[in-house]
C-alpha cells in the first residue's frame, strides 16, 4: 500500500535539491544586484558632471584646458561605467533567468505531492470503507448486539463508490 512513501520521498529529495540551489541563486542575484545598483549609480553620477561640465563649456567661448580635461575624464569614466553596468545587468538577467527556471519545477513538485498526498489519503480511507463494509457484511456477532440498519450498507455503498470516483478523477487529471 505504501508504494507512496516512496514517491513522497523522491518528491522532497527532488524539492529540497532544487529549493538548495534557488535559495544559492537567490543570494548570488543579491550579490549582483548590489553590484548592479553601484555601477549605476556611478553613471548617473558621471552623466550629471559631464553635463555639467558640457553646460559651463557652452557658457564659453574658448573653454579652457581644465575643462576640456574634466569633459574628455567624465566621457570616459560615463562610458566605464555604462559598460560595467551593461555586463552586471546581463549577469543579473542571467541570474533572474535561472531562477525562473527552477521555479516552475518547483511549483510542479509541490503540486505533484499535493496530488500524491491526496491520492494516498483517498487509497486508505477506501481500504477503511471496505474494511468496515467486510466486518458489517460478514459478522453475525455485530447483528446479536445491535439492532442492523437497513440503510447503513447503502449508505456505506455510496460513500465507496464517491471514493471511487474522486480517486479516477484524480488519476484522470494527473495524466493531463
Amino acid at each position: 500500500m505504501d508504494n507512496y512513501g516512496e514517491f513522497l520521498h523522491r518528491l522532497d529529495a527532488a524539492a529540497k535539491s532544487l529549493t538548495e540551489r534557488r535559495e544559492a541563486l537567490g543570494r548570488a542575484r543579491t550579490v549582483v544586484e548590489a553590484a548592479f545598483e553601484n555601477n549605476d549609480y556611478g553613471r548617473q553620477e558621471w552623466a550629471k558632471r559631464l553635463d555639467k561640465v558640457e553646460q559651463l563649456m557652452a557658457g564659453r567661448a574658448a573653454p579652457d584646458a581644465g575643462l576640456q580635461e574634466l569633459h574628455s575624464v567624465a566621457t570616459n569614466m560615463l562610458a566605464m561605467f555604462q559598460a560595467r553596468a551593461d555586463r552586471v545587468g546581463a549577469r543579473l538577467a542571467a541570474v533572474d533567468m535561472r531562477i525562473s527556471e527552477l521555479d516552475a519545477p518547483l511549483q510542479d513538485l509541490n503540486l505533484s505531492k499535493v496530488k500524491l498526498t491526496t491520492s494516498r489519503q483517498v487509497a486508505e480511507e477506501r481500504e477503511r470503507l471496505g474494511q468496515a463494509m467486510q466486518n458489517l457484511a460478514g459478522t453475525t456477532e455485530g447483528a446479536n448486539m445491535v439492532v442492523p440498519d437497513a440503510g447503513l450498507n447503502e449508505d456505506l455503498k455510496k460513500a465507496r463508490e464517491a471514493v471511487v470516483l474522486a480517486e479516477a478523477l484524480l488519476e484522470v487529471k494527473g495524466g493531463q
